[in-house]
């Protein structure tokens, strides 16, 4: 309890592992932004990114990615063509039960899978999906990620039309 307050209070002061390779996964580099690691998209060799969280237990000796989070990360990428087709049936099934995507459909129709966030150790087979039109678009579209699947609504941060 106290470990939680102390850490409540100064900050995690554990050393920052900066960089981990991974030999399914690649790179992942340390974000101070983010305060994740992150994979490149445009450099993997399975054709998407990942975001994973730290390690949450306390008595941890250093701030790591959280090895739950690497195991899927790593599954994933192993089989990219599972994810990727699951996000393509997603966005399909989106497009046929959601009529304000229609103004949007092109784009929709267009859109690949980016980055899968994996953001909770003690639920490793959830987060986030973030996808764009090309790895050089600057407009996200994303949906949660729950039980290893993109779900439940398609949305676009800032429009509020979207449901």
């Amino acid at each position: 309890m106290f470990d939680k307050l102390r850490k409540l209070i100064k900050g995690d002061q554990r050393p920052i592992v900066r960089s981990v390779t991974h030999p399914m996964i690649g790179t992942l580099d340390y974000s101070e932004d983010d305060e994740a690691w992150l994979t490149d998209p445009k450099t993997s060799t399975y054709g998407f990114g990942f975001y994973i969280s730290p390690e949450s237990a306390v008595d941890c000796f250093d701030f790591r990615p959280a090895s739950a989070l690497v195991d899927h990360a790593a599954s994933l990428a192993s089989n990219p063509s599972a994810i990727t087709q699951l996000v393509k049936s997603f966005l399909t099934s989106q497009l046929q039960s959601n009529p304000s995507l229609a103004a949007d459909k092109d784009e929709i129709q267009k859109l690949q899978l980016y980055r899968v966030a994996l953001m909770w150790p003690e639920r490793p087979g959830d987060g986030e999906i973030e996808l764009r039109t090309s790895l050089d678009s600057n407009r996200i579209w994303g949906c949660a990620y729950i039980d290893r699947k993109p779900a439940p609504h398609l949305s676009l941060p800032g429009r509020d039309d979207i449901h």
